[in-house]
């Protein structure tokens, strides 16, 4: 088994059955802005049309810098939503700190981003927005360009590219970062470079965190800026992936030791920064859809983007009872119930959930949403009574199967379609639909594990390679990374040694074991506390 299953949704039997076809007449405060690439949740129809069109208008630069069709189809459009402050962003992380701007959150059931809108310094030219764009970089390299790389140019091309100002007549990359460059006129904010080369944030201490992202900011921008510098990072990064000490490999390459390296950046730092503009070449707004939800968006759809996380043990009473009370004012909105209903199948009265659930069904037989929360409940029934375990299961596959008819880009349909033939051997078709959930959600660290162990399982071991590097490499690090990092030792173990080069594990020992349910959700943007 995969191993994913907390973290699902609520209910509650407090209406009968019937009162759930019908909907609510109010007006909900909560509005859904749906463009190219992106679904924007917020209160007011300006926010989440200027919010879209500042997402599209940066996907469109990075799309246009490296190379990429305007008109290409994303597999899964990227939800954001946008709250007011750290009391509405605790509703969905509740271990959310002063400080944070944003969040990125990537689950099995949904890879989406919590921005507090408007939170921004002096430092910010985006408007407390850069958190949002740094994060999406790592979205967009993760989508369409997968690999190994060094912690420091993971993070440094996202801090070089969330600064671009996105004018009305051009577009100017590679401006200065300026909360980086200031931190780095700061006495002590410099750390040595090798340790920039040859570490991830996490092995640091947390003022060295700065001081890291500050330089990797600058180094990326050093070699981006310079032809000849940039026509020897794909020799430098190949020479990393084959095994070589990234320090060494850098004095093989690029000629400098660490010192020599530190040198150059600050005479580079004490000239003007240089930068590139681009003219625009077409319209600047996209098209966008704005739709008003129902009202029971207002009571939990903050709450039910929490319950896609997972929610621990300690919190599921208090968690279970406040959506229970909220979903009970709105026993006619389908949302409510839908978020209730989840919440009920996880960690509360599976029978009353499942009731809901039906219900919904029954009045809309293509409720994608319904049938997966459904099928996710049989294999957890399953999971708790080995007796029935066959039986729920088989109930799961086929409620997972009407969703894909309905929706075949699901990654969590097809995570859960897997998941309810796990009583059997594993064969090439279910392999191949675990590394179709991967390439629908290529940020989902879960999704990889699952597929390389299926690989794995048919003796794909190439594959299962291509699946794991991109994770084992991650600079964040966590449990999933330290497991992908242990699976392609059994695979190769040089290429292991590589990928920890490429991004250190602080852990001594790793296992081959599946992460805990906290290590399936990952949570960055937090920059303004960590650097992340």
């Amino acid at each position: 088994m995969g191993g994913y299953r907390g973290g699902r949704r609520i209910a509650s039997a407090l209406v009968a059955a019937g009162v759930l076809m019908a909907g609510a007449s109010a007006r909900a405060e909560w509005l859904r802005a749906e463009s190219d690439h992106f679904v924007v949740y917020g209160r007011s129809e300006k926010s989440v049309r200027e919010y879209a069109t500042q997402l599209e208008d940066f996907d469109s630069l990075l799309r246009r810098l490296h190379g990429r069709p305007k008109d290409e189809v994303t597999p899964r459009k990227l939800p954001v939503y946008l709250v007011s402050g750290l009391g509405q962003l605790k509703r969905v992380l509740p271990d959310a700190r002063e400080g944070m701007a944003g969040v990125y959150l990537s689950s099995v059931p949904e890879v989406f981003v919590v921005a507090i809108r408007d939170g921004a310094g002096e430092m910010d030219q985006n408007k407390g927005d850069d958190t949002v764009l740094h994060e999406y970089v790592h979205h967009f390299m993760l989508q369409y360009y997968p690999s190994a790389y060094p912690a420091w140019l993971v993070e440094g091309y996202a801090e070089y590219y969330m600064t671009a100002d996105l004018a009305k007549t051009r577009m100017v990359v590679g401006g200065v970062n300026r909360g980086r460059a200031y931190s780095l006129t700061e006495p002590g904010g410099w750390i040595p470079m090798q340790d920039v080369l040859g570490k991830r944030p996490g092995a640091l201490k947390e003022r060295e965190v700065y001081a890291y992202y500050a330089q990797a900011w600058l180094l990326t921008h050093y070699i981006l800026s310079d032809p000849e510098r940039h026509k020897l990072l794909a020799p430098y990064l190949d020479a990393v992936r084959g095994g070589d000490d990234p320090v060494k490999a850098w004095k093989k390459i690029y000629g400098d030791e660490p010192d020599e390296l530190r040198r150059k950046l600050r005479v580079y730092m004490s000239k003007p920064i240089p930068a590139g503009a681009l003219p625009r070449t077409g319209a600047t707004e996209p098209t966008i859809t704005v739709t008003r939800l129902t009202p029971g968006a207002d009571d939990l759809l903050l709450e039910g983007q929490r319950l896609k996380l997972g929610v621990s043990k300690d919190d599921r009473a208090e968690t279970l009872a406040d959506i229970r009370a909220a979903a009970a004012k709105r026993p006619t909105d389908r949302f409510s119930q839908l978020v209730l209903a989840r919440a009920e199948t996880t960690f509360g009265d599976r029978k009353a959930g499942e009731t809901i659930l039906n219900a919904l069904l029954a009045a809309n037989p293509k409720d994608e949403e319904a049938l997966v929360a459904l099928g996710e409940s049989r294999l957890g029934a399953g999971e708790e009574d080995p007796a029935q375990r066959e039986a729920d299961f088989a109930q799961a596959g086929k409620l997972f199967a009407r969703a894909f008819k309905i929706n075949p880009d699901n990654p969590e349909t097809l995570h859960g379609y897997v998941e309810a033939h796990s009583l059997e051997p594993m064969t090439d078709a279910l392999a191949d639909i675990r590394v179709r959930a991967v390439v629908l959600a290529p940020q989902v660290g879960h999704l990889r594990l699952d597929a390389a162990r299926a690989l794995i399982e048919v003796k794909d071991t190439a594959m299962a390679k291509v699946v794991l590097t991109p994770l084992a490499s991650n600079p964040h690090g966590g449990g999933e990374v330290e497991a992908a990092q242990a699976m392609l030792k059994t695979i190769d173990p040089k290429a292991a040694d590589s990928d920890k080069a490429l991004a250190p594990t602080e852990a001594s020992e790793t296992t081959g074991a599946a992460p805990k349910p906290a290590a399936k959700t990952s949570a960055e943007g937090d920059k303004a506390a960590s650097g992340s």
